[in-house]
């Protein structure tokens, strides 16, 4: 009985993809330092991650790094606008009609983000006294892992809401924050 070359090359095809497979099942993993397993559990852990919205356009950039964050681990986001009530006025004074419309809108916009990327939102309308308290609110009441705040800083002298709202939240964080400043 004759041997043919193809039929020898074929065996030793066969049985290099057999000890390949084999090899790497068989390796072990390098064991990764604790400091990179704790940040990549904890980047992980995010399972609702609460987006603040202030303003359209910063808030659009931090949707859209929050879905980049929770795309792997199929995170829910919650889209909360968040609405600065005069104190002159009662938490539960009927909004104007531009401010519900500006909502609307903005949750829209960030919905059609989140939607995009396949995952899922919740969105919230938030009536507090200041930014940062409505944000703590939302954290317990959606049980959040990460706030992601899209934002600007002013180099004017007085406070805005985004600066409050970032130094605020810096100061005395509810949860995991990140903050998406972009630059002017």
């Amino acid at each position: 009985m004759e041997t043919h070359p193809l039929g020898v090359f074929i065996a030793i095809a066969f049985l290099a993809t057999l000890f390949t497979v084999l090899f790497w099942m068989l390796r072990l993993p390098q064991p990764l330092p604790q400091e990179v397993a704790r940040a990549v559990y904890s980047v992980e852990a995010a399972r609702t991650i609460l987006v603040p919205i202030l303003d359209l356009f910063y808030s659009e950039r931090g949707v859209e790094l929050a879905c980049r964050l929770g795309r792997h681990q199929n995170a829910t986001l919650v889209l909360a606008y968040i609405v600065e009530v005069p104190r002159l006025l009662t938490l539960d004074a009927p909004l104007p009609s531009e401010v519900e419309g500006q909502a609307q809108k903005a949750l829209a916009h960030a919905q059609r983000i989140v939607e995009r990327h396949g995952l899922r939102a919740v969105t919230d309308i938030i009536r507090t006294r200041e930014a940062d308290e409505g944000i703590r609110k939302a954290v317990r009441a959606y049980q959040a892992d990460l706030v992601v705040l899209g934002t600007k800083f002013a180099e004017r002298r007085v406070p805005t809401v985004f600066t409050r709202t970032a130094e605020s939240l810096l100061r005395h964080p509810p949860c995991e924050v990140i903050i998406d400043s972009v630059p002017v």
